[in-house]
């Protein structure tokens, strides 16, 4: 509960260099805790998967079950083991700050179990591993670490709490050895060894980055004065986008597939002297920025991209006129601003309450941008208790993290299909990302962000979801399940939103698997139907021809028509159109016709020679129509009957009316035109037949709301193709034509997309860019 005292107690100025060293040094420690606690996010359940794949291959029963229960019961634990993962490395930090040497290990001379052993040996080996693959940047973090303790007045030799050793003996302690069973030990350090690098080389490059910018360490000065940031001074810096840049060829070349969310769209170079700072941004964020003018590439003092949004948001906060036109008041320059404590005691009561006026702002029914309604709840939070919102206004820092929620939410709202129920689950989690934003910005430039992780799944779940089947029921209630935990459980740890994104992924990925088998299914109906046609049209053409040529008796006409067109069908669609029994069957109706042409001309040897030779054919013809014996006999006795007599009355048959096509137009091409007259470029129409499975689409329904769209398949008769949702669910089944129509309407874009928090940065940055273009008048929502 938060108190009056704690909220009203603090404002004013934030100066001193003691003060900033130790506003330093809390950055550095919630850096490495956020950063090192991504060591176990989906660890447990990593290790689950990998103890069922080698449970289907062991012979040992009782191994695999030993195995099993112990993984279950770490899995369970999870948040208790994560938990105590970060106190560990918080601890290292207040005994590096108290100036006391760590607790000793155990001596390794000591008694041990064969376990004991086994885990000492693997945590020995990753940590000179580690030691030795990060050996420059723990030197100058060292240095750095150093002089920052000289700032503080702490005297002596410090042990680095950033060395790889805290990260290994932290996760070393969380359980006995003897828990794991040697089989699972050895999966366990495995996994540890693949992800501890990557999540070592981020927090070194940015506790160097941000020990660097204070002007701590050597270096330090001369990085400033070229501009460049400190993650250069690293090898293992955050990884960067490679500078490759596509070329605007005239020949169109559609974005295929997901865009890879892996290293290979990063280059780290400590080399490339004008590399962009951005940090592991998506490659569509990445082009969004060129496209802007931002490419930092040759110029002389590259900025980052926290730099650049929030130079855009201040611009555009001066062009709405919705704060002071300068920077005066933020960091208590023109006088006191709300200290953030205060601000995150009012967000920490929000966050429980009703979350209906964010939700409102979300759909439009309160016509306030949510960044407005955000920052009015909370000024009104603060002047319940007491505090004089004129005298102490927001700080810079403060506004820019609500203006980005808001705009972020806003986007994610807009650019998803999202429905009602989601509209709730967003409003709930305003004030739990708004709590990040304000102690955390590198959730908006750093993509393995657990917040991040867990918003992406969240709309994954819900995007396009009506809860039309238990399925997507079930995946709605469980990503309601995750967020109300999130609201109920989150004050600073990350892990809460860590543990949720890892729980709401395995759900989606079941059902993922789910989905995949229905795309195969629905695709393989579409293919089916598509040859039924094919194979009719096909019959259609060879039974109006036999008609059509000369007069017949209404008995073999009756043949002709309805089961010779019924077995030329199933021998075409069982066969195919060139097999010698598809062959074999045109060749009996063709006997047929000539057997009417004899009988009209009183051949009547010819006549029965050629229907004792058909029997054996006609017979076949009748059972696929589903004849029995009886009814067969009494068709050929019937033909019989009528070719008997050489005047019986013959005339030009008409074929019956062919199968209408049961597919319903899609909603989307009616408004685009529909079938009767469709409107489209023939240059669009040949670049959407040069797609391929895998390419992402963006689909805009008639109120402007957009959605991500993927082709599942393309048919292979007639360029069909079967387009679903992020969820494998299908939206629509459409033709080249069909598809060039939606884009010459405006109603599809043809691109790669990513993440759906990607994509909303993506729109966040257009519109702010939008927004304060002087030509453009438009409001930003």
């Amino acid at each position: 509960m938060t108190h009056h005292h704690e909220i009203g107690a603090a404002s004013g100025s934030r100066a001193g260099p003691a003060r900033d060293a130790a506003r330093v040094l809390e950055t550095l420690r919630h850096d490495a805790v956020t950063g090192l606690g991504g060591v176990l996010s989906g660890f447990w359940s990593a290790i689950e998967e990998q103890v069922r794949l080698a449970a289907l291959a062991h012979h040992d029963y009782m191994v695999a079950q030993d195995e099993r229960v112990a993984v279950l019961d770490l899995s369970q634990r999870a948040l208790e083991l994560a938990t105590r993962y970060r106190k560990a490395i918080e601890t290292e930090f207040d005994q590096w700050l108290a100036d006391r040497p760590a607790p000793p290990v155990a001596d390794g001379l000591s008694l041990m179990s064969e376990g004991e052993l086994e885990v000492q040996l693997a945590a020995q080996q990753i940590i000179e591993l580690m030691d030795h693959q990060f050996l420059h940047p723990l030197t100058a973090l060292g240095e750095r670490m150093d002089a920052l303790a000289a700032r503080l007045g702490i005297e002596g030799v410090h042990a680095n709490p950033l060395r790889p050793e805290v990260a290994v003996v932290a996760f070393v302690r969380l359980f006995e050895a003897d828990e794991l069973p040697a089989g699972l030990r050895t999966m366990v350090f495995s996994q540890l060894d693949k992800r501890l690098p990557g999540i070592l080389g981020e927090v070194y490059a940015k506790a160097n980055a941000s020990l660097d910018s204070a002007g701590i360490g050597p270096g330090a000065a001369a990085g400033q004065s070229t501009g460049r940031p400190a993650a250069h001074a690293a090898p293992a810096a955050a990884p960067v986008r490679s500078t490759r840049q596509d070329a605007a060829g005239e020949q169109w070349e559609p974005d295929g597939g997901v865009v890879p969310h892996t290293a290979q769209d990063f280059a780290v170079s400590s080399d490339d002297e004008d590399a962009p700072v951005y940090g592991p941004l998506s490659a569509g964020l990445m082009d969004v920025l060129a496209a802007h003018g931002h490419t930092p590439a040759g110029s002389s003092a590259p900025r980052g991209y926290r730099d650049l949004v929030r130079e855009q948001l201040h611009h555009w906060r001066e062009y709405r006129a919705q704060s002071p036109a300068a920077d005066a008041g933020a960091d208590g320059a023109g006088g006191p601003v709300l200290d953030m404590s205060q601000l995150l005691s009012v967000a920490r009561m929000l966050q429980g309450d009703d979350s209906a006026p964010f939700a409102r702002a979300l759909v439009g029914d309160d016509r306030r941008r949510l960044g407005d309604v955000i920052r009015d709840e909370l000024l009104r939070g603060l002047r319940e208790l007491g505090v004089d919102t004129e005298q102490t206004p927001l700080s810079q820092e403060d506004e820019d993290a609500i203006d980005l929620v808001g705009i972020l939410f806003q986007a994610l709202f807009d650019a998803n299909d999202l429905l009602l129920q989601a509209r709730d689950i967003y409003g709930r989690l305003v004030m739990p990302y708004l709590k990040v934003a304000l102690t955390d910005d590198s959730m908006f430039n750093q993509r393995a962000h657990p917040a991040r992780r867990l918003l992406d799944a969240v709309t994954e779940a819900c995007d396009g979801n009506v809860g039309d089947t238990p399925q997507d029921r079930d995946l709605l209630d469980q990503a309601g399940r995750v967020v109300d935990r999130v609201v109920d459980e989150y004050e600073s740890d990350q892990a809460v939103f860590e543990l949720a994104a890892a729980e709401l992924r395995e759900r989606l990925d079941q059902q993922r698997r789910r989905a995949d088998v229905a795309e195969r299914r629905a695709a393989e109906a579409i293919h089916g139907r598509e040859r039924l046609q094919q194979a009719r049209r096909g019959v259609d053409d060879m039974v109006a021809s036999r008609l059509s040529e000369r007069p017949l008796t209404a008995a073999v006409a009756f043949f002709l028509d309805r089961h010779w067109r019924h077995h030329l069908t199933q021998t075409w669609l069982r066969d195919g159109p060139d097999s010698p029994r598809h062959l074999a069957a045109i060749g009996v109706g063709d006997a047929m016709v000539q057997v009417d042409f004899d009988a009209a001309h009183a051949l009547g040897t010819a006549v029965a020679d050629e229907l004792l030779a058909l029997q054996v054919p006609l017979a076949e013809c009748y059972s696929s129509c589903g004849l029995d014996a009886n009814a067969a006999r009494d068709a050929v006795a019937r033909i019989i009957a009528a070719l008997a007599l050489p005047d019986t009355p013959r005339s030009v048959h008409a074929p019956q009316s062919p199968e209408v096509e049961d597919d319903v137009t899609d909603p989307a091409l009616r408004l685009a035109g529909g079938h009767d007259a469709l409107a489209f470029d023939p240059t669009i129409a040949a670049r959407m037949r040069q797609l391929r499975v895998g390419q992402w689409l963006r689909l805009v329904d008639e109120n402007g709301r957009e959605s991500a769209a993927r082709i599942a398949w393309i048919s292979p008769l007639s360029h069909r193709l079967l387009i679903v949702n992020r969820r494998g669910v299908r939206r629509m089944v459409v033709s080249p034509e069909e598809l060039a129509a939606l884009v010459g309407a405006g109603r599809a874009v043809v691109r790669a997309v990513d993440a759906p928090f990607d994509e909303a940065m993506k729109q966040l940055w257009q519109q702010l860019n939008a927004a304060n273009d002087p030509g453009n008048d438009a409001a930003t929502g």
